[in-house]
C-alpha cells in the first residue's frame, strides 16, 4: 500500500454503536488525501482557474486564454494543432473555439490548400484583447508560484516537466517541445493531473470508477452519515457535481441513501457492504497508479514536491468557493 493509503477492508464498527463513535473525524479523513498528488493537483487546477478568473476580470476563462495564446504564437494551426499545443482533446479544443467564435475574439477561414481544415484567427477584437491575455497569463504563474524562490520554482518546474514527459501515456497529446506552455506551472500542473487521471482509469479499468468516486467511497467509509452539502464541504467541490458523484453510487449500491432523522429534507450516504469491498479492490490499483503518475522521480524527489503542492493549496485555498476540509500539520 502507497504511504498515506487507506485500509479499506477493516469493517466498520457494530451499526447500533453511536454514530460519533463509528466516525473518524472528517479533519483526520483529509488528512489522508493532502497526502495524495492527484488530490493535490486536481486542487491547484481549481485554483489555477479561479485565480486567473480575476486576474484577468473573468473576460475569458483560463482554457480560452490558452487557446488564444496558442492561436497568437502557432501562425496557422488548426484545431488538431491547437490541441497538442494545449494537451488538451481536440472535442474540447472545439467547444473551446465555438464559444470564442460567439465572443468575436476568433474567426476560422476554411485552409485554401485543404478544404477539410479551419484555422482559426484573432480577429480585430481578439487582437486587442490578446495583450491583457498575456499579462493576466503571465501573472497567474507567478501568484501559483508566490510561496517559492527562484531555486524552489526551477525545482517544482524540473519535477513536473520530468512526469510530463516520461510518464504520460494516456494523457492527450501535448507536443511540449513546439507548445508556448512547455515551461508555464499552470499547464505543468495540469498535465501532471491528466497523467495521473489516466494512469488511474487504466488501472481501475474493469470497475468502472472514477477518481471522485473513489474518493467519496473512502470519505463515507470513514465519516458515514454526511449529506451532499456536507460532503461538498468537505471534499471541496460544488454540490452539483457531488449530487451527480453520490447518485452515481446509491444507482450502483455502492452508497445507501436514508433520510436524516433530524431534517427529512437531508438525504445522508454512507457506504454499503458492497461499496466497501469494491473500495478495498480499487485501493491497489489507485497506489499502483499514483507510483505510475510518479515514476519518473528518482528517490526522495515525492518528498521535495509533495510539500510545494501542499503549500500552494494552502495559500490559495481560500480563492475558492468550495475550499474542502483541509487540516494542515503545523
Amino acid at each position: 500500500m502507497a504511504k498515506g493509503g487507506v485500509q479499506l477492508a477493516v469493517p466498520l464498527p457494530e451499526e447500533q454503536a453511536p454514530a460519533a463513535l463509528r466516525r473518524v473525524p472528517v479533519h483526520e479523513v483529509m488528512r489522508i488525501f493532502v497526502r495524495k498528488p492527484g488530490f493535490l493537483l486536481s486542487r491547484i487546477d481549481q485554483i489555477a482557474n479561479a485565480l486567473y478568473g480575476t486576474l484577468a476580470g473573468n473576460n475569458e476563462t483560463l482554457a480560452q486564454a490558452e487557446i488564444l495564446l496558442a492561436i497568437e504564437a502557432g501562425g496557422e494551426s488548426d484545431q488538431v494543432g491547437l490541441a497538442r499545443a494545449c494537451g488538451i482533446d481536440t472535442s474540447t479544443t472545439a467547444i473551446i473555439l465555438d464559444n470564442l467564435e460567439v465572443t468575436g475574439l476568433i474567426a476560422r477561414t476554411q485552409d485554401p490548400r485543404d478544404r477539410r481544415r479551419s484555422l482559426p484567427a484573432l480577429t480585430r477584437d481578439g487582437q486587442r484583447r490578446i495583450g491583457g491575455v498575456k499579462r493576466a497569463f503571465a501573472a497567474l504563474q507567478d501568484e501559483l508560484l508566490s510561496e517559492f524562490g527562484k531555486d524552489e520554482r526551477d525545482r517544482l518546474r524540473a519535477l513536473l516537466s520530468r512526469i510530463a514527459r516520461e510518464s504520460g501515456d494516456g494523457a492527450p497529446r501535448w507536443d511540449m517541445d513546439v507548445s508556448p506552455f512547455a515551461d508555464a506551472p499552470s499547464l505543468l500542473f495540469r498535465r501532471a493531473l491528466q497523467i495521473g487521471l489516466a494512469h488511474f482509469n487504466a488501472c481501475v479499468a474493469p470497475m468502472t470508477i472514477t477518481l471522485r468516486q473513489f474518493s467519496a467511497l473512502v470519505i463515507l467509509h470513514l465519516h458515514p452519515g454526511l449529506s451532499q452539502v456536507e460532503f461538498a464541504r468537505v471534499f471541496g467541490l460544488d454540490p452539483s457535481t457531488c449530487a451527480i458523484v453520490l447518485k452515481k453510487l446509491a444507482v450502483r449500491g455502492l452508497l445507501k441513501a436514508v433520510r436524516s432523522p433530524e431534517d427529512r429534507r437531508k438525504t445522508l450516504y454512507a457506504t454499503t457492504e458492497e461499496g466497501r469491498d469494491q473500495a478495498a479492490s480499487i485501493q491497489p490499483e489507485a497506489d499502483r497508479s499514483e507510483t505510475l503518475t510518479l515514476a519518473s522521480l528518482k528517490s526522495g524527489e515525492f518528498d521535495l514536491l509533495l510539500p510545494m503542492l501542499q503549500a500552494i493549496v494552502r495559500r490559495h485555498s481560500d480563492r475558492l468557493r468550495y475550499p474542502g476540509c483541509l487540516p494542515w500539520e503545523e
